[in-house]
């Protein structure tokens, strides 16, 4: 019998250096522009948004719904090594403070503030509430760890549920307070009510913004034939105007017998 062949032994240093210097979903050579997810992960960014677009993302990365989930980063270069240099090498980026290449040996953060990428040493050493290298504030909550072990992905994945249930929550209450985009002291229409209106001005007519006039007469809007109020020209007439002289505007105050015929219409009607 023929001895079964055993499995070839994956390299863990192997494994960790492919997880540093490639796109955790097409498995290419790391060149930017890259970008950051909020769990740690780093990817090229053409295909993840080519993964996006043709729905074709794996369930490994459903926490990534749109743009606004990807963070871009800065990763800098080695002094004297190519872009396109082979794989051979271990790394091709490397902390701009301290130096620590970016293989996975050393622990780095992406500063979601400013997309630079610094190791854990440097931040450490140097301590500062603004960015090391383009000098931008940010907060504690803003470094997200660079391929994380299983407690520090545990943790951001804690960290992202809690934003959506503060962003959720604050929607919501949005939406009680001022869903229909009426304040409390207004009405569903969006006419404010009056609160020190007095007892007897109650009765008095209210004209609204859009309400009509013609002839000397308000008309309410909302209100029926048999239910509208009526003023006489002369009653509304504006301050220090004569209510005779006013009223002659309208001809609702012209009271006259004079009928208009076929043969009258080109006279005047002063003559009459």
């Amino acid at each position: 019998m023929y001895a079964s062949k055993k499995p070839d032994k994956v390299d863990p240093n192997e494994t960790r250096l492919s997880q540093w210097t490639t796109c955790s979903l097409s498995f290419e050579p790391l060149k930017a522009p890259c970008v950051v997810d909020r769990l740690g992960n780093v990817f090229n960014k053409q295909p993840l948004v080519e993964a996006m677009l043709g729905k074709k993302m794996p369930k490994g990365f459903g926490h990534i719904k749109g743009l606004k989930d990807m963070i871009k980063i800065e990763l800098s270069e080695i002094p004297g090594v190519s872009s396109d240099a082979d794989i051979s090498f271990d790394t091709r980026f490397q902390c701009p403070v301290s130096g620590l290449e970016f293989n996975g040996k050393y622990k780095f953060f992406a500063l979601r503030s400013c997309g630079h990428v610094l190791s854990a040493k440097a931040l450490k050493e140097v301590k500062s509430s603004s960015c090391l290298v383009c000098h931008q504030e940010f907060v504690e909550s803003d470094k997200i760890v660079i391929n994380g072990n299983d407690e520090e992905v545990m943790e951001l994945r804690e960290k992202i549920e809690s934003e959506r249930l503060k962003l959720r929550e604050k929607k919501e209450k949005k939406m009680r307070n001022g869903g229909l985009g009426v304040s409390e002291k207004e009405g569903v229409c969006g006419m404010k009510h009056v609160l020190d209106e007095k007892p007897e001005e109650k009765g008095l007519l209210k004209i609204e913004a859009k309400g009509k006039m013609a002839n000397g007469v308000v008309a309410v809007r909302g209100a029926t034939n048999d239910s509208r109020k009526r003023f006489k020209s002369g009653v509304v007439a504006p301050p220090n105007a004569t209510k005779e002289v006013y009223a002659s505007i309208f001809t609702s105050s012209r009271k006259s017998d004079f009928k208009e015929t076929y043969s009258c219409r080109s006279l005047p009607l002063g003559r009459n």
